[in-house]
């Protein structure tokens, strides 16, 4: 929490804003519950239910399955109400999904299966939270200051991945896993309450009388084909989503079975990693002001990829650390081309259609997840987990390609205009629902 308070206290222009400053404390506070529950729940099932290794794996798959399944659909659903109300339900539904975990532990009925609709249900509410989120920024903050607004939450969220893992474990040795449930509960409650005292008036959605799901579905994926821009962020984003999965998976098997590493030497070279996503979220924005906002995307991946081929050649000596230093460079590029791609996708797309923007983007890039990550391991026992590693890094140096071959290749400014010919907003909403 300490680096949270240095990050807002040198970063304070936005937060001056109320509204966002509410917004901004919520997305901590969830930040904060989200870490701990992502280690509580496997572990609830290792420890409390003694689960095989098959049925701890389905509870990993559970939680990121809703993308695939309502992922489409729930862009529709944001964009027909006012996204903050969204915001406030999803909060509490999952506050009441974890908080479900300790009371039924504590009346001892908590059985695995219970645990996998739980799973479920928490993760069909990350997809409503997550999609609800990235469309109301834009109202919050502004979308002039979305560059800024999107570092500063990405910092944020940064901290809590670098360290939230050590720090929910600790309060699962605390507590039990179970019983850590009702902590992570009472955060998500409070980042409900921060919502509910965001200020900014919302417009009720106008909706037409004979709108249909499947076309308004149609109409999400129709902007992302139509505009080159957003098909090129989408092409790199989901190469990049695939081959970093892929690269992950085989350097877990590349730590424990060729280095022959611990598993908290394993954790700690992770961390490490992981302080440069945070240096990448405070970097982002003035890396976009620089290079230009469009540029910045693809030279970051053109400079920042290539150094994942160093992963494969550390040993189990000094260079192990070198490595983790490595991966925190990967880590760097990766938040900083998140924050400009995400910043310039709220920037471009009118409102009635950023529910739909969000969740096509998101079900186009996180569907390949899973897959990268058996890749990764299918690459790894075929070569080996060093050769695996190297050819998967490999892989992921061309995903700047389809940046670089798209008119982002030399756009400075975060401009809202869309090209001629492709999808513009309100004056080209019939056409781009197929009416």
């Amino acid at each position: 929490m300490e680096a949270v308070v240095i990050f807002v206290s040198r970063h304070n222009g936005l937060l001056q804003n109320r509204a966002f400053r509410n917004l901004f404390i919520a997305t901590t506070v969830s930040a904060a519950s989200v870490s701990v529950a992502r280690i509580a729940i496997p572990l609830s099932a290792v420890l409390a239910l003694s689960a095989s290794g098959f049925e701890v794996g389905l509870v990993s798959a559970f939680l990121t399955l809703p993308f695939l399944l309502v992922g489409l659909p729930t862009g529709v659903w944001v964009d027909r109400v006012r996204r903050r109300s969204v915001l406030i339900i999803s909060q509490l539904a999952r506050a009441l999904v974890l908080f479900s975990i300790p009371l039924s532990w504590w009346t001892g009925t908590l059985t695995i299966w219970q645990l996998y609709a739980a799973v479920i249900l928490f993760g069909t509410c990350n997809v409503f939270y997550d999609v609800a989120y990235h469309s109301f920024l834009p109202q919050v903050a502004g979308r002039e200051k979305l560059l800024e607004a999107n570092s500063r939450i990405t910092g944020v969220q940064q901290v809590f991945e670098v360290g939230g893992p050590s720090f929910g474990g600790q309060l699962v040795a605390l507590l039990t896993a179970p019983i850590s449930f009702v902590v992570t509960s009472v955060g998500l409650a409070i980042s409900s309450w921060c919502v509910v005292r965001i200020d900014v008036v919302e417009e009720a959605p106008a909706r037409e009388e004979k709108s249909r799901m499947i076309p308004e579905v149609a109409a999400g994926l129709r902007m992302v084909r139509n505009d080159s821009r957003l098909l090129a962020i989408a092409g790199s984003s989901a190469w990049l989503n695939l081959t970093g999965y892929a690269i992950y998976t085989a350097t877990m098997l590349f730590l424990a079975r060729t280095l022959e590493l611990s598993p908290g030497w394993i954790g700690a070279f992770f961390s490490i990693g992981g302080l440069g996503g945070l240096l990448g979220a405070l970097a982002a924005n003035r890396l976009s002001r620089a290079l230009g906002h469009g540029r910045v995307m693809w030279l970051i991946l053109l400079v920042g990829c290539p150094f994942s081929l160093l992963l494969p050649m550390v040993g189990s000596s000094w260079t192990l650390w070198l490595g983790a230093c490595t991966n925190g460079v990967v880590t760097l590029t990766s938040v900083v081309y998140n924050v400009a791609q995400l910043s310039f996708c709220q920037a471009v797309t009118p409102d009635h259609l950023l529910g739909r923007m969000n969740a096509t983007m998101r079900f186009l890039t996180w569907s390949v997840m899973p897959i990268g990550s058996i890749l990764g391991g299918m690459v790894a026992g075929w070569l080996g987990p060093r050769e695996g590693l190297f050819a998967c890094a490999a892989a992921s140096c061309v995903a700047f390609i389809p940046l670089l071959f798209s008119p982002l290749r030399g756009m400075r400014d975060l401009s809202p205009s869309v090209p001629d010919g492709e999808v513009r907003g309100e004056s080209d909403r019939d056409s781009v629902l197929g009416n």
